[in-house]
């Protein structure tokens, strides 16, 4: 178990992209199939005309029973989220995930990171910082994302160097 464990500690980080790093913590070394899910569901966001172009593509990655749970404190599916943001016109222009850190457990992961978003929403373009919690369940023998959870503004923002991806829808 340490030599898996030491080999994805060492070589995983040379298949993600450079901005990509991922710390590894939990009881279990890092699971490919969850790696590959955290890929997958990140590249779900990109290049979007529309926010059910977006939801389309997550539908398959997430589980039935999967909830989003944001600012306002309200837990809502992914059908409910793709009619909210679509009616407040939700559009993400760029982004910047840094400080990842995946939790690895047996049948359970959990990915925290801290992003930098510049957005549009409820007819308001604005730049801001979150945490976000996304929380993985293998159902069924497969992993899938069963929340999204949107936590406070990180302190340290004002000490980071912010550099956007590209535009994502």
């Amino acid at each position: 178990m340490k030599s898996i464990f030491f080999f994805f500690t060492l070589c995983l980080p040379a298949f993600l992209p450079a901005q990509q790093t991922i710390k590894f913590q939990g009881t279990h070394a890092p699971d490919s199939a969850v790696i590959k899910l955290i890929d997958d569901y990140s590249r779900s966001f990109e290049d979007n005309a529309t926010v059910a172009d977006r939801d389309a593509k997550r539908r398959q990655l997430v589980s039935p029973a999967y909830f989003y749970h944001g600012m306002d404190g309200a837990p809502i599916g992914l059908e409910g989220l793709t009619k909210r943001q679509t009616k407040n016109q939700f559009k993400l222009m760029a982004d910047s995930v840094y400080d990842k850190v995946l939790y690895q457990y047996e049948n359970t992961a959990i990915l925290i990171f801290k992003e930098w978003q510049h957005l549009f929403d409820k007819g308001v373009e604005k730049k801001a910082t979150n945490s976000v919690l996304v929380v993985m369940s293998k159902e069924n023998g497969v992993w899938k994302v069963v929340a999204d959870i949107i936590g406070q503004k990180p302190k340290e923002t004002a000490a980071i160097e912010i550099v956007p991806s590209p535009p994502k829808n």
